[in-house]
């Protein structure tokens, strides 16, 4: 059974939680919380703003209540802090780290 768990995972945390923020969202026409996964390996952008290394994400977001679809642009520090967002069809909530279990 040990081959098993090597093959699929036994852990209690997903391999990729380490490189993952939890962004939490409100719509704006039903006003469901919706939580989504975002993975900072691969859905931040690099950029540079006022002289500065920042980091952008950009992304859309459905929810499970209506069909409004939300965009979400932040703008993050290195440090993966929140500098500035926008939301459009909704209201931003938060944006944590690692989701804990």
């Amino acid at each position: 059974m040990s081959w098993l768990r090597r093959l699929f995972g036994g852990g209690a945390r997903a391999p990729g939680d380490a490189g993952a923020l939890w962004l939490e969202v409100r719509c704006a026409r039903c006003a469901e919380t919706i939580r989504v996964r975002v993975d900072t390996r691969y859905e931040l952008r690099h950029d540079r703003e006022h002289g500065r290394e920042v980091r952008v994400l950009d992304k859309d977001v459905l929810g499970t209540r209506c069909f409004a679809l939300l965009h979400v642009h932040a703008v993050l520090a290195s440090d993966l802090s929140v500098l500035s967002h926008q939301v459009s069809g909704g209201e931003f909530i938060s944006l944590s780290g690692a989701r804990q279990a």
